[in-house]
């Protein structure tokens, strides 16, 4: 049967979050914005990453509040996080849009 990469991340980085002392701020707009998804709208979020866990831990943050948005969740990630031995096996259970730097090609 096919390996769920999504579990495995989700699994291996829920022991690191601090459930006690993290939080999603303006939960509504979350909401929101599931809602206008749900409707076929476009909703963009900009962000700037500090590791390759941060996809996993958006996801655990929002799992039980807005598990569509969990699950569903497209990233934009560097070619390093689809090629790097360390990387990959938790890439592979994201949807990303890869952007590859002209230094690399």
């Amino acid at each position: 049967e096919p390996f769920d990469y999504y579990m495995f991340g989700q699994n291996y980085i829920r022991p690191l979050v601090d459930y006690r002392n993290s939080y999603v701020g303006n939960i509504s707009i979350f909401q929101d914005m599931e809602q206008k998804l749900q409707q076929g709208h476009n909703v963009v979020l900009m962000s700037n990453p500090q590791t390759e866990a941060d996809p996993a831990i958006i996801a655990l943050l929002l799992e039980r509040s807005n598990p569509w948005i969990s699950e569903n969740i497209v990233y934009v990630a560097g070619d390093r996080v689809v090629t790097g031995s360390l990387c990959k096996p938790f890439s592979m259970g994201r949807n990303l849009i890869c952007v590859y730097s002209k230094k690399h090609m």
